[in-house]
């Protein structure tokens, strides 16, 4: 009964919005018909105003945001802190470096790319280049908030930055790699569906584009692979023997003549093994012949040195910049020269009181001189003070 109900109770309803469709729909489309011209003018105005609204009529231009245009404005306000924090811990290093010049000592570093040029590594090389890059970055990062800002919160690529010096930022010239990359890409493949050429590497030269370039360089590869193939199985049946890759030109003739290197050298390396009378392991930078692996060995064993020199020489000077720039020393109502002044009080403070634990029970252990030894004593005394008196 409940189901029957319901259902009828839905029929109804729908009866009755239908019946009031056809009903109101005629008396609005009659009532705005009927309306006088300004009304309607009116409504159709508001409809062209909103429609334009919706959708611009220009579709390249571009939109203005207000949270882009805050977040430039937050962003030149970071590039103003760091920039000024960044200048003064520069200007901080520079007097100290000048300092320690005039005093004849060599300056004292934390970082490795503050390293002399003679003392300087791979780490403090490879951290100078990413610090560079990372300034250029920040440098156009905060040109272009500059001008987003200018433009009132339109958005600005970092690749249509203009910077004062007419060349483009690490981004920049990344973004526009990358979109002409994609650029080419695209005109190669409307060239090639307007030429109904079926792979990308028969299109011309000129218009063959990454992708016909990839191809190519591919298919050459491969085809260079099965000639030198072809070639060796002809050769084998010409001589009625296998010939291998490595009497004929080609690429895996090129791959096992490499692998053959590093056998023979581990073969001449087992030898020197075997020969050495203490049986010593041989590494293979130290055997006689040395093969792909003992280079490469040898490579890896001097940039480790190169590294662990740098890192030693950088951990003197970190523990002479510390103890050149102590805060107990430097200020000490300050916060953490009172903390460091605590802490070396209650550290030191069971070794002096050892100290003088030791020097006390030395005193109770000791015995009275002799009259020969005082005599010696008495006499080395007055030569003390005949010789203070003299002066």
């Amino acid at each position: 009964m409940t189901s029957t109900k319901r259902s009828r109770r839905k029929a109804l309803m729908g009866a009755v919005s239908l019946l009031s469709a056809t009903i109101l729909l005629p008396i609005t489309s009659y009532a705005f018909q009927t309306a006088p011209a300004s009304s309607r003018q009116r409504a159709r105005a508001h409809e062209t105003r909103l429609f334009s609204e919706e959708s611009p009529s220009n579709p390249n231009e571009k939109k203005k945001s207000l949270s882009l245009l805050r977040l430039a404005e937050l962003s030149l306000k970071d590039y103003d802190w760091r920039s000024s924090v960044f200048k003064s811990t520069e200007a901080d290093r520079k007097v100290e470096e000048s300092l320690a010049r005039m005093m004849g000592e060599t300056p004292s570093y934390v970082r490795p790319m503050d390293a002399s040029e003679e003392k300087i590594g791979p780490l403090g090389v490879w951290e100078k280049t990413s610090v560079d890059w990372l300034r250029r970055v920040i440098e156009e990062e905060a040109t272009r908030a500059k001008q987003i800002v200018k433009m009132g919160g339109i958005l600005v690529r970092p690749y249509e930055t203009e910077a004062p010096d007419g060349e483009l930022g690490p981004l920049g010239f990344m973004e526009k790699q990358f979109v002409d990359f994609l650029e080419k890409i695209r005109q190669s493949e409307r060239e090639r569906s307007k030429s109904k050429t079926l792979r990308p590497m028969y299109m011309d030269e000129s218009m063959r584009g990454p992708l016909g370039e990839a191809e190519f360089r591919a298919v050459q590869s491969i085809r260079e692979i099965l000639d030198a193939e072809k070639l060796r199985v002809a050769q084998s049946k010409l001589r009625s023997e296998v010939v291998r890759p490595i009497d004929v030109p080609g690429p895996l003739g090129d791959l096992e003549m490499k692998i053959l290197e590093v056998i023979e050298a581990e073969r001449q390396r087992k030898v020197d093994r075997e020969s050495n009378p203490s049986g010593s392991f041989v590494r293979p930078k130290d055997a006689s012949k040395k093969g792909p692996l003992g280079e490469l060995e040898e490579q890896a064993v001097a940039v480790v040195q190169k590294l662990t020199g740098e890192e030693k020489e950088r951990l003197r000077n970190i523990n002479r910049y510390l103890n050149e720039n102590r805060p107990m020393e430097l200020n000490k109502n300050s916060v953490l020269g009172f903390l460091e002044t605590v802490a070396v009080g209650i550290v030191r403070a069971p070794i002096l009181m050892y100290q003088i634990f030791l020097r006390v029970s030395e005193l109770l252990q000791a015995e009275t001189l002799d009259t020969e030894d005082s005599k010696i004593v008495e006499k080395s005394r007055e030569k003390a003070k005949k010789s203070k008196g003299d002066r």
